[in-house]
């Protein structure tokens, strides 16, 4: 009989995982000229993101709902989101999803430096002193087996493998409350953990299909729930509409079990739901427009949540996420809000999940991202060293992309300094966080300052610029409910703003005003209020008026002007967006106290005058908006815009990195970003009089790197020539980098 040979792999740093943690993990190793093994269980990437599982891949925008509003990531989970849009724009829909399995795949195929091992489960872990040696993982239908060798192991696993297997120091279930000083955590700590789901697609096929239920299915009418899930109680509710329902998240059970020992009674209870929910869907007769569905997938493996929590330096908590806590070696973020979920899942009495306000986007630390015991262990997802309370925040998929990208960009520097990543925080955070951001990662409050190679002397000119107003008002929005505007302030105080506004009625009305300040940046939060005074509106007016603010700038950079009426007075707006000018509903009774409107409040007149987006932001060190808009907006236009760039002496120039508006704002979209600049022209001019020019047609990501290996440059111009729809070219960064010892 022939014995299985094993054949030796050497990396310079090991993935175990290829969810959408360790995807990003290797490839920002692989980008910073790293060899990398990435190593999967399964035969697509993606983890829950995969065809297999089918969640979204959602992060700390928070559905579009966060407090930070321009909340989504940068970095890879940006290029990897926009990607898949780009290559299935039925994404949202749950269509086509192995379209979005082959954009994962291309991503990793593109790199050279990854070597990719699918279908291959790591099943021991090989220690030196007290180090990772090694890991062994068998590929069962090719009959190979496989050592993996590297001075460096990422461990992206979810369940955290290899970790387990390395004797890393690890947490299982709840803290207790006094541990970390946490609200929302139990008295007694226990070992519950968040359940496991199994989606599944309801699909109309436009004609009539039965269902049989099959025997090992449960009669849902039958079990204790019953009653609580048809009345839509304890938020398990069904959708009014059935078709193209892409499963039932409070469909949970598995977290009051050892979630990984019992695995398959677990798969199997979920299979017994499914099917039984499917059942009552369709032959129930409680839900119109089902004759024609068929359910047309069935997830062949749950979607895991919580398991293992591995012990880093920095144990993440509550506190941390909501107080903010000021890290040195912050290297991502987070901002969903901490979602725990209930103990027995569908079988708890109480409510599924509870939605715990987190006040916007908060950073990560890198030492919550290697282990506190084996020294040379790293891992990302929802392995990472956090309470059960803060996991409720960190393990949604974007911001495991985020660490991963923070990770595998650590391990070059692991490589780099033949170190392990203990000592990257010693002594190397400020590289660290600088490569971070050059590759666009979200950090909340650092900057990337222009290389003063490239400062000195630099001007900067536009074609146009917007003005600071909103104007074109093409609707009335009522103030029977209270409306909030948002205005960036650049001066240190605020005079006056005019807005347009209509009474109605055939009386004179009252429209109250009150002004907030906030207090972070990062945050559209109103927090302390700076007057109130209240303006009589005369009967049928229908003009501007002039709002006294007579303020001081705020602390974050931004004036809350909240607006109070009746149903008889209504201001003027329309749908056009303005980068950091935000119309809001005011809710007093919301943790943030804002929610989103979806139009904007027309203004003008703002003084002092704001030179809000002039081109030289594009060269503060922000990428986004953080208090002010940090972006230079052209005029509204149907033509063609452009930045200049002169140098008072010729540089050399190696690489060009544009930032553009991908509305941050959104979790997911559906249609093309209408921001996004998608043709434009690059034209370097050179101390000789000569020129050359990059040409780009169809771009759709935000980050556009572009490689140019110039020497003796004087000029640099952008010509902007299409957006996917909007009238105005947004840019928000610009960079330029030298070669290595160029200067």
């Amino acid at each position: 009989m022939e014995v299985i040979k094993m054949e030796l792999m050497k990396a310079d740093v090991t993935v175990i995982g290829g969810g959408i943690a360790g995807i990003c993990a290797a490839i920002a190793a692989a980008r910073q000229g790293l060899q990398v093994s990435l190593i999967n269980d399964r035969p697509v990437l993606g983890g829950n993101a995969s065809s297999e599982v089918r969640v979204h891949i959602n992060g700390s925008a928070y559905l579009g709902n966060s407090p930070s509003y321009y909340a989504r990531e940068g970095g890879l989970v940006e290029e990897l989101k926009l990607k898949i849009f780009h290559y299935n724009p039925l994404y949202n829909k749950k269509l086509m999803l192995s379209l979005s399995d082959t954009v994962l795949l291309d991503m990793v195929y593109d790199e050279p430096n990854i070597s990719l091992f699918l279908n291959t489960c790591v099943h021991e872990t090989g220690m030196e002193n007290g180090r990772i040696k090694w890991v062994e993982g068998l590929q069962l239908a090719s009959e190979r087996k496989f050592r993996f060798e590297s001075p460096t192991y990422i461990d992206c696993s979810g369940d955290g493998i290899v970790g387990y297997q390395a004797g890393a120091h690890f947490r299982w279930g709840r803290e207790a409350k006094h541990e970390y000083q946490e609200e929302l955590a139990p008295e007694v700590a226990d070992h519950y953990t968040m359940g496991d789901t199994i989606l599944f697609q309801a699909r109309d096929v436009n004609y009539s299909v039965p269902y049989k239920r099959p025997g090992f299915a449960y009669d849902i009418t039958k079990l204790e729930f019953f009653d609580s899930i048809r009345k839509g109680l304890n938020h398990r509710s069904f959708p009014r509409k059935i078709n193209g329902l892409g499963g039932l998240w409070w469909l949970e059970y598995g977290g009051h079990m050892d979630i990984i020992k019992n695995n398959e009674d677990i798969a199997l209870e979920l299979r017994k739901l499914v099917y039984g929910i499917w059942d009552y869907i369709k032959n129930s007769g409680e839900f119109d427009d089902v004759d024609n569905l068929i359910l047309d997938y069935v997830c062949p493996i749950p979607g895991k949540r919580e398991s293992r929590r591995f012990i880093g330096e920095h144990m993440l908590s509550q506190n941390d996420l909501t107080a903010k806590t000021h890290f040195e070696d912050a290297v991502s973020v987070g901002g969903w809000y901490m979602d725990l979920h209930a103990n027995k899942g569908i079988y708890d009495e109480g409510p599924a999940t509870a939605w715990n306000f987190v006040p916007g986007l908060y950073n990560i630390p890198f030492r919550s991202l290697f282990s506190r015991n084996i020294p040379n262990l790293m891992f990302a997802g929802r392995n990472i060293s956090a309470t059960h309370v803060a996991f409720g925040s960190t393990r949604v998929m974007a911001t495991c992309g985020c660490m991963g990208q923070a990770v595998g960009t650590a391990a070059a520097l692991c490589v780099k300094y033949e170190t392990d990543p203990a000592d990257i925080v010693k002594a190397h955070m400020g590289e660290l966080q600088a490569q971070l951001l050059r590759d666009g990662q979200t950090i909340v409050g650092l900057q990337e300052p222009l290389d003063p190679y490239f400062a000195d002397g630099l001007t900067i000119r536009a074609s146009s610029q917007r003005s600071y107003e909103q104007l074109y008002p093409t609707e009335e929005i009522s103030l029977e409910k209270a409306l909030c505007l948002v205005l960036p302030i650049k001066t240190s105080v605020a005079e006056s703003v005019q807005i347009k506004i209509k009474n109605r009625s055939e009386h004179s009305e009252t429209l109250q005003v009150k002004l907030f300040g906030g207090e972070r940046k990062e945050n559209y939060i109103l927090a302390n209020e700076l007057k109130s005074y209240n303006l009589v509106i005369s009967a049928g007016h229908d003009d501007w008026i002039t709002l006294n603010l007579s303020c001081k700038k705020p602390e974050d950079d931004k004036i809350y002007i909240v607006l109070e009426g009746t149903s008889d007075l209504a201001v003027y707006g329309n749908e056009e967006n303005m980068t950091g000018a935000v119309s809001f509903l005011y809710r007093p009774e919301e943790p943030s106290r804002l929610k989103k409107l979806n139009k904007s409040i027309c203004f003008k007149d703002l003084l002092p005058s704001q030179d809000m987006y002039n081109p030289a932001n594009v060269v503060n060190g922000f990428s986004r908006p953080y208090g002010l808009p940090n972006s230079w907006i052209s005029e509204r236009t149907e033509g063609q815009e452009w930045l200049e760039f002169g140098f008072a002496s010729p540089k050399n120039l190696d690489e060009i990195h544009l930032v553009f508006n991908s509305q941050l704002n959104l979790e997911h979209f559906d249609d093309p970003i209408e921001p996004l600049i998608q043709e434009y022209d690059v034209t370097l001019t050179l101390e000789d009089g000569t020129q050359s020019e990059i040409n780009i047609r169809g771009n759709y990501l935000s980050l556009n790197k572009h490689l140019v290996h110039a020497q003796g440059v004087t000029q640099i111009r952008f010509d902007f020539s299409a957006t996917y729809g909007s009238p105005y070219y947004e840019v928000f960064a610009v960079k330029f980098f030298a070669p290595k010892n160029a200067k």
